[in-house]
Parts: structure tokens; C-alpha cells; sequence
């Protein structure tokens, strides 16, 4: 359902929040620390800092660091960059059955309401911790 693109950005989001206030980083040493092809990881950095999740500072020593806090920034913010808006359920059947009950539809949105709010509770700062204490799962 997330997309590669979304793994890989969230896990350069997740080493830049390591290094907040403490400067910035150079996409060659995200891409080895988060194991990321660097060229693809660059392609991904410019997403971040056209969506201004990301600052990039120019020249030979630059690099990137977040734009805000990692606690003002949740892993929804992050999946939103590269997916656009998950959509489970349309309002109507894609095929224009007119037969379909309500019922179904409901299902898939309220599991799109549930994975929203789930995205939504996660802070990039918590997720830090977490990766760092060597959980495997996040837990609300």
C-alpha cells in the first residue's frame, strides 16, 4: 500500500530528526546510515524540500536539515509527500453498480479513517526514539 518512495523518505526524515540541532547532513551519509541509493535518495530529498519538510544548504560541505521540529512532523506529513492522499473507498462503485450496499464502501472508509488517524499519531520525534531503542513496532 506505501510506496517504496515513502519507506525511503521516512527513513531520511527519521535521520535527519537524529541530527536535529545538531546541523546538517549530506545526502551520502543518510543514504549509507539508512542503507538508500544515494541518487534515489536525492530524488526523494527534493520532493521533502519542494514539500518544505527539508532545507538544503548549496555547496561542496551542504546538506539538509528538517524544516521544523520532529515533533511537529508526523509520519502522515511524510507518506502525504509521496503518495498524495490515501484513498481507500470511493462514494460510488468504480464500475457504476448501483447495487453495491453502503455497507461495503464503510468498511473501506473507516479503514482509511483508522490508517489516517493511526499516520496522524505517530510524531517523527517518537519514532526516533523508537528506532533507536530497537523496537520493532510502534506503539500508540
Amino acid at each position: 500500500m506505501v510506496s517504496l518512495k515513502s519507506h525511503y523518505g521516512l527513513k531520511a526524515i527519521v535521520a535527519l530528526a537524529d541530527a536535529y540541532g545538531k546541523g546538517h547532513i549530506q545526502a551520502k551519509q543518510i543514504a549509507a546510515k539508512q542503507d538508500i541509493p544515494v541518487r534515489y535518495l536525492e530524488l526523494l530529498l527534493s520532493q521533502l524540500r519542494r514539500a518544505r519538510m527539508v532545507n538544503a544548504i548549496r555547496g561542496k560541505n551542504g546538506g539538509y536539515v528538517l524544516s521544523k521540529k520532529p515533533d511537529k512532523i508526523t509520519v502522515w506529513d511524510v507518506v502525504t509527500v509521496f503518495e498524495g492522499k490515501i484513498i481507500f473507498a470511493q462514494t460510488e462503485s468504480p464500475m457504476g453498480n448501483k447495487k453495491t450496499p453502503g455497507a461495503y464502501i464503510n468498511v473501506w472508509k473507516e479503514a482509511e479513517k483508522k490508517m489516517v488517524d493511526y499516520l496522524k499519531s505517530i510524531k517523527i520525534s517518537k519514532l526516533v526514539e523508537a528506532v533507536k531503542s530497537g523496537r520493532k513496532t510502534y506503539v500508540m
